[in-house]
């Protein structure tokens, strides 16, 4: 055949990774994908189909006029003109057949959950649906990670660290090759480890929380997405946790507490909230809430506004590895250590709508998790190229 049956993958490809694309405003990502596009995807390649099919009705016209065959040999053009035809006309049927096979509730959710892991460098990917998906290696062991957004026509990028020699590397999705932002060197030679990662999309800044052999050097560092300027941001004497940055300000654990200082830098740390456990892990909801997990397996949701607590899970000995929350679906995913299953819960009426399991092997005792709501569109992208 004049074309193979690989032409029809990556036209359908291109296809919707022009579709996907077409979220984009000043070439950032709008993250989310619109209600609905599914169907409506299918219905576009159809009509696409369609259009191009119709159009070759002068495509024959010129053809027979300028370049007929005489007979009917294998080589001939117009032979070819004809093989290649059946072959889209059969796709374009395979298309519509799909299309009329999707539910009118197909899941517009999209992106992947990524699972790292401290003690190796396989990183686990499960699409929110509940597919566990070929996954990708980091280049070193994970304690830490945040996702950055697009930045630039740009894709995202995972940041993560590894502690015992601290190194923060960058590796840019889905297929980019790590590269170091900092490492232990200069002033760095005398850290410890760090506590916590996040990433300011405002200022596309990491933000790291170290803790350093020198005290005096304790506190909240920046590094910019090309690993220039390793700086502090603000040194602190206290207990450096974990960090998280919503609203303009960056939240830190400390203990029992968790504080938060704007990032601005004008002002000082306020405490937001207090417990009776050390919150081990916590994400800051866009209207201020704080859900967080404590060491006994306990998970909570606090509204400073109101200064209620809620217990969304009791306390059952599943020490709380991570939690994030999605920015598309409003979930809240919550890895336990040791535990394949990722718990969801529900950001609005904070109800458990159920769990992911990211591995059919053993689970991670020390599970990082992070969600990138367009992954699998930049992987289409890719695959298109």
């Amino acid at each position: 055949m004049m074309f193979s049956s690989n032409y029809f993958t990556c036209l359908l490809l291109a296809f919707l990774a022009q579709q996907a694309s077409a979220g984009t405003q000043n070439g950032r990502s709008s993250a989310c994908p619109v209600p609905g596009r599914v169907n409506q995807k299918l219905q576009d390649l159809c009509d696409s189909l369609t259009n191009i099919i119709n159009g070759f009705d002068c495509v024959y016209d010129v053809i027979a006029e300028q370049c007929p065959c005489l007979s009917d040999p294998p080589r001939c053009f117009e032979t070819k003109v004809n093989t290649f035809l059946a072959a889209l006309q059969a796709f374009s049927t395979a298309v519509q057949t799909a299309k009329t096979a999707a539910p009118d509730d197909c899941p517009d959710r999209t992106g992947a959950v990524f699972v790292a892991s401290c003690n190796g460098t396989d990183v686990a990917v499960v699409d929110p649906n509940g597919f566990i998906q070929n996954g990708f290696t980091t280049r070193f062991s994970v304690d830490g990670l945040t996702l950055e957004s697009p930045f630039d026509n740009s894709d995202y990028a995972l940041d993560y660290y590894r502690n015992n020699f601290f190194i923060l590397i960058c590796k840019p999705m889905p297929k980019g090759k790590d590269y170091i932002l900092a490492q232990n060197r200069g002033t760095l030679m005398t850290v410890s480890f760090a506590n916590g990662i996040t990433f300011s999309t405002a200022e596309n800044l990491v933000y790291v929380a170290m803790t350093f052999d020198d005290d005096s050097l304790n506190g909240i560092y920046t590094v910019d997405r090309f690993g220039d300027n390793f700086v502090p941001f603000c040194l602190y004497e206290g207990d450096i946790g974990n960090i998280y940055i919503c609203g303009g300000y960056l939240y830190m654990s400390d203990g029992q507490e968790i504080i938060r200082k704007p990032l601005n830098g004008i002002g000082d740390w306020e405490q937001v909230l207090k417990f009776s456990e050390p919150p081990l892990e916590f994400v800051v909801l866009e209207d201020g809430r704080i859900v967080f997990c404590d060491e006994p397996g306990g998970l909570y949701v606090y509204d400073p506004a109101e200064e209620i607590y809620k217990q969304l899970k009791k306390p059952n000995d599943d020490c709380c590895g991570s939690i994030k929350v999605s920015p598309c679906d409003s979930l809240i995913y919550v890895a336990n250590k040791d535990d394949a299953d990722i718990e969801i819960y529900n950001a609005t009426s904070f109800t458990f709508v159920g769990s992911l399991t990211y591995t059919m092997s053993t689970p991670s005792s020390c599970p990082s998790i992070a969600c990138n709501p367009t992954f699998w569109y930049e992987l289409l992208k890719w695959l298109s190229n």
